[in-house]
């Protein structure tokens, strides 16, 4: 299952909660050290 970013509250880098969602593109951006976060991609089974 894929992550549902728009839970994270903090960078999951420096720990800011100075972040951004970008909902067309499934990121979160930090704006305080400008890490761009997006989950891994839900696996499917073949």
């Amino acid at each position: 299952m894929a992550e549902d970013i728009r839970k994270i509250k903090s960078c999951p880098e420096c720990g800011s909660t100075n972040i951004a969602y970008k909902e067309n593109e499934n990121q979160i951006i930090c704006k305080d050290c400008g890490l761009i976060y997006e989950p891994l991609a839900e696996k499917t089974k073949k």
